[in-house]
């Protein structure tokens, strides 16, 4: 053979056998990443929801003070008080309500609630709640409410 079918058999680029190899590797990393990832993304949207829920009780708050009663979340928009992904009522995985309470002027109550909440692909686990308290509360196994316990 002479040198020069040498050197164009050592310059055809890589085998398959490393290409699966690297193929290989790489799903590795990917199976180790991914969870961690997805895990990472449910803690920002929880976090996102509960400083959601606290934008939204000093909005409430804003509100009452200028028409002297508490307001739905599209009330809270109208009047700029919220960003308009908030007041749509969806926001980083997470579904919020607030509605004023059977007494307008003195009570309200908000609820997000993550969309996805079991699975690898879920938004979220906490239910959070808040009202006129201004104290945020949550629930890991349903809708929270005034009686549970208050994030720290």
């Amino acid at each position: 053979m002479s040198n020069s079918k040498l050197i164009d058999r050592r310059n055809r680029g890589f085998s398959l056998i490393e290409l699966l190899i690297v193929l290989a590797i790489l799903l590795i990393v990917a199976t180790l990443a991914v969870p961690n990832y997805l895990a990472a993304r449910a803690r920002a949207n929880e976090a996102s929801a509960a400083s959601s829920v606290r934008a939204i009780i000093t909005a409430e708050n804003l509100y009452r003070n200028t028409f002297s009663v508490f307001a739905d979340l599209p009330s809270l928009g109208s009047e700029y008080l919220t960003d308009s992904l908030l007041a749509a009522g969806t926001k980083s995985g997470y579904v919020f309500s607030s509605t004023p309470g059977s007494s307008p002027s003195l009570e309200f109550a908000v609820d997000a609630t993550p969309v996805l909440s079991i699975g690898p692909s879920a938004t979220g686990q906490r239910n959070y709640y808040g009202d006129e308290t201004a104290v945020i509360r949550f629930n890991l196994t349903g809708g929270a409410d005034s009686t549970s316990p208050p994030i720290q």
